[in-house]
């Protein structure tokens, strides 16, 4: 599979110009990046939450940072929560289990993506594979990110230490 069936749609019926970065399968956004040798900073990763009402909203970040879950509890006065494996297979059906595409919209999903992301000169997103990712330009992503909220939503990610064991965290 190279795409998902509704992000391929979505990309044509905007007419925004992308191209696909075939890599080693993974399992992370982060090492998709490291795979397809392209920086972490550029390949965005989805996190699904959902809140209390039971409606989902796709996170998008820096694939080598963290969604701040408390900071978008407060933006946005609601309650959100991980979305569990199982309920991501429901949302995405079109594509592999575990590999959500960071296009929302493609879903009829609410987004909030990250600033950082806004400011690259390259964006990599998720395809729905674990092989593939879609590069866009700045300007194909902006298109495609049009009408999204954005914010500041994401801090370093912890990572065990490698230089000491598994119990000790540094900060990437």
């Amino acid at each position: 599979m190279a795409m998902a069936i509704s992000i391929g749609q979505f990309l044509n019926s905007r007419n925004i110009n992308f191209s696909l970065t075939h890599h080693r399968h993974t399992d992370t956004s982060f090492s998709s990046a490291v795979s397809a040798h392209v920086p972490t900073t550029q390949v965005a990763k989805a996190v699904m939450l959902i809140d209390q009402n039971g409606e989902y909203l796709m996170a998008v970040v820096p694939s080598n940072r963290r969604v701040m879950i408390d900071k978008i509890n407060r933006m946005t006065g609601k309650q959100y929560l991980l979305v569990s494996e199982h309920e991501l297979a429901n949302v995405f059906q079109d594509c592999e289990p575990g590999a959500v595409p960071t296009l929302g919209q493609a879903y009829q999903v609410g987004m909030l993506i990250d600033d950082m992301l806004l400011e690259q000169d390259e964006i990599y997103l998720e395809s729905g594979d674990h092989e593939n990712l879609i590069h866009l330009d700045r300007k194909q992503f902006h298109k495609a990110m049009h009408n999204i909220q954005h914010q500041n939503i994401s801090g370093y990610r912890m990572i065990p230490s490698q230089e000491h064991d598994s119990r000790h965290w540094d900060w990437e």
